[in-house]
């Protein structure tokens, strides 16, 4: 990969959690790199450690063992705060509950880490405006969560993801509380975005329909990578067929 930016480089990394004296391994050795540019579609059963993951490439959580690299930056040496800023600046979170601040309008919650970041006023407007209408808002800006629907919030909180212009957006279940037309409409738009953005995308997901709008498919179980297939290359061929062999087994 030499010349191509990772913006995730993970080498042996490890997750355990400990209850008494049992300790239970939620990640046992992960090797993953993804470029910058790529939607990446995570996916597995219940317990395969795709939460976990997400979580610590994320900087939700820390390794126990192994290293981690996001964006060239390594999580684990960084102190409770700069861990907050870093992934203030170079994380878009997208979640299945949307998150959004109820007495906060479209504007204000899409604005919210620009505040946080003390950007100007100006400089605020003018992003939030670019993202209301990427997004498919226009007129909704002073609208609040209430007054609008689960697909409609969940435009909303991708826009908020985007606000910093991160180099990485996770997406936990992103249409996991929509119904098919309205998770489609999400779907498609962080599609829409990935391409013309060039935004890189890792997405958990249960829904196979949902890891379709991604370039490459990881299946994860018992903590490990069982497959890591690119979509458009193989979708075709016998790797895709045993990806979808695996997930069902």
């Amino acid at each position: 990969m030499e010349g191509v930016k990772l913006v995730i480089k993970a080498t042996g990394l490890k997750k355990s959690y400990r209850n008494g004296n049992q300790r239970y391994d939620a990640l046992k050795g992960i090797d993953l790199s993804i470029s910058r540019g790529e939607f990446v579609a995570i996916m597995g059963p219940s317990g395969s450690g795709k939460s976990t993951l997400l979580h610590l490439l994320g900087g939700l959580d820390l390794p126990t063992g192994g290293e981690l690299l996001i964006n060239g930056t390594e999580l684990s040496n960084l102190s409770e705060k700069k861990r907050c800023l870093f992934r203030r600046n170079t994380i878009g979170f997208v979640f299945q509950n949307y998150q959004l601040i109820p007495a906060m309008t479209v504007a204000e919650n899409i604005a919210l880490p620009m505040q946080a970041a003390g950007k100007s006023k100006e400089e605020i407007h003018e992003r939030v405006q670019v993202l209301v209408e990427a997004v498919g808002l226009l007129g909704k800006e002073h609208a609040f969560p209430s007054q609008l629907s689960g697909g409609q919030q969940q435009r909303v909180a991708v826009a908020r993801a985007l606000v910093m212009q991160p180099p990485l957006v996770l997406a936990d279940e992103p249409t996991g509380n929509l119904d098919r037309k309205r998770g489609s409409e999400i779907l498609t738009l962080l599609s829409q975005l990935h391409t013309r953005e060039g935004l890189t995308i890792v997405m958990v997901t249960h829904d196979l329909y949902a890891a379709s709008f991604a370039e490459r498919a990881i299946l994860l179980k018992d903590g490990a990578i069982e497959v890591d297939v690119n979509q458009r290359e193989e979708a075709e061929g016998d790797v895709m067929a045993d990806f979808l062999a695996k997930l069902h087994a």
